[in-house]
Order: structure tokens, then C-alpha cells, then sequence
């Protein structure tokens, strides 16, 4: 009992590492096909990456934002923006079923996905830099809760024929899988605020507040993505995960102005 318990947990593990590997630029090592079966690790990956994108803000707040922003893309390799971009374009065009699908595999970006992208970079460095300091809790907890809706996003969804994406949604599926994913990313949304000491009313207000928006968002996307494509692949997941971290930055934004006032 003991040894197949250990087997498991050094898996799972190794899944982490794989999927590390996989949604980062981070050489953590591990075998690709183990990343797919633990997906549920995403949101302390999501975490990861927003600590390791808060250290610039620590300097002067102009440029002090605008590397903290390009590091969270930078170590995510981009692809969250790809797939925000290709899966953005689609809803803009308004097309449905293969058509969807021929522009979503287009490789030229059109208007419509350039200036999708330019309203994303605008709203994201506009709401860390409102937040100052503030953003070094808010910003991991953004990331982390984006990565639970890419997360719940790929398990409500339908896979694909084929691609990498369809891996994942298949990987994600399972009533264990989505409580190991909810129980890390509880604890991960918690533990940031904590460690610098945040009082329990503003944590009992954060906690929620970001899991309904994640929950929310992916419950969009994958309405959308089955409206329009008929599966969630990994250029969907991208979406899902970049359109709930811009959602829940201008929130973070507005509730900290909003508390300023009072």
C-alpha cells in the first residue's frame, strides 16, 4: 500500500516536472507524455509564473511594470498569446464550423487578431501598474487563477479529432482530476496573500472573487468554442487562459481604486 502510494506521488511529480517544462520555458525536465495525464498541476504552474514575473516591480513603477508584464509572457514561451490570438480572431470574424476552423489555422495574423492583442497588452500593463506594489500578490493569484480556468476550460470541453490540444482535454477530465486541480489552486490563490501578511477579510473577498471569474470565463469559452468550433483545443485553452488573467487584473484593479476611496 505504502510503495504503490510512493509510486504515485513520484509520478505525479514527474508529471509537474513535464508540465513545467511544457507550459514554460523553464527546463524542469520529465517526459512529455506524462504533462497531458497531470494537467491538474497547472495552477501552481500559473503561480510560478506570476511570482517569477513580480521581482521588477519592485523598481520604478514605468519600467518596473513593463518588464514585469513581458517576463509573464516571456516565461510562458507566448503561448497563451498565440492561442488568445488565433481563437480571438475567430470570434471576431463571426465564423462557424470549418470556417472557424481554416481561420483559426490560418498562420498570418489579420486586423482583427493584431488589435485584439494590442487591448490585451494595453488593459494588462494599465492594471498592474494602477496596483503598484500591490500587484506582487495580485499578479501571482491572476496567473494562478487563469491557469484553473484553462484548466476547467479544457475539462467541460469537447476534444478535438487530433493536436496536442485534445491531449490535454482528455487528461483533464475525471472528478479526481478536478478536485486535485481545485485543492492547489485554493491553496495556491491563499497562500500568496498570507505570506505577506494580508488581513483574513481581504483573502475571504479575493478567494472567491477569483474563483467565480475563472469558473465564469471558462464556462464562456467553452460555450463559445463549442458554438463556433465544435471542440476546445490548445489555441482555446491559450484563450481562455490569457482572456481570465486580463478579466481578473482590471478587476483586482478596480476593487483596490474602489477600497482607496473609502
Amino acid at each position: 500500500m505504502r510503495r504503490g502510494l510512493s509510486a504515485r506521488l513520484r509520478e505525479s511529480l514527474a508529471g509537474f516536472r513535464s508540465l513545467l517544462t511544457f507550459l514554460t520555458i523553464i527546463p524542469a525536465g520529465g517526459e512529455f507524455n506524462l504533462a497531458p495525464r497531470h494537467f491538474y498541476w497547472t495552477p501552481l504552474i500559473g503561480l510560478i509564473e506570476g511570482l517569477l514575473s513580480t521581482p521588477p516591480l519592485l523598481i520604478s513603477r514605468p519600467i518596473g511594470v513593463a518588464l514585469a508584464v513581458a517576463l509573464m509572457y516571456i516565461i510562458n514561451g507566448f503561448q497563451h498569446m498565440d492561442g488568445f490570438l488565433d481563437f480571438g480572431e475567430v470570434l471576431l470574424t463571426g465564423r462557424r464550423g470549418e470556417e472557424a476552423v481554416r481561420v483559426l489555422k490560418d498562420p498570418h495574423r489579420g486586423a482583427f487578431a493584431l488589435a485584439l492583442g494590442l487591448i490585451d497588452l494595453v488593459l494588462v500593463y494599465s492594471s498592474v501598474s494602477s496596483m503598484g506594489k500591490v500587484a506582487m500578490v495580485t499578479l501571482p493569484i491572476a496567473e494562478s487563477s487563469a491557469a484553473y480556468a484553462m484548466f476547467m476550460t479544457a475539462h467541460l470541453g469537447k476534444p478535438g479529432e487530433s493536436g496536442v490540444g485534445k491531449l490535454f482535454v482528455m487528461g483533464s477530465k475525471g472528478g479526481v482530476n478536478l478536485a486535485l486541480s481545485t485543492i492547489i489552486y485554493l491553496v495556491s490563490t491563499a497562500a500568496v496573500p498570507l505570506i505577506y501578511h494580508w488581513d483574513l477579510p481581504t483573502l475571504i473577498l479575493l478567494v472567491p472573487v477569483s474563483l467565480l471569474t475563472a469558473i465564469v470565463v471558462a464556462l464562456l469559452v467553452t460555450r463559445l468554442s463549442n458554438l463556433r468550433l465544435g471542440f476546445v483545443n490548445g489555441d482555446v485553452l491559450g484563450f481562455s487562459f490569457e482572456s481570465s488573467k486580463v478579466t481578473l487584473l482590471v478587476i483586482y484593479s478596480i476593487m483596490i481604486y474602489a477600497a482607496s476611496l473609502s
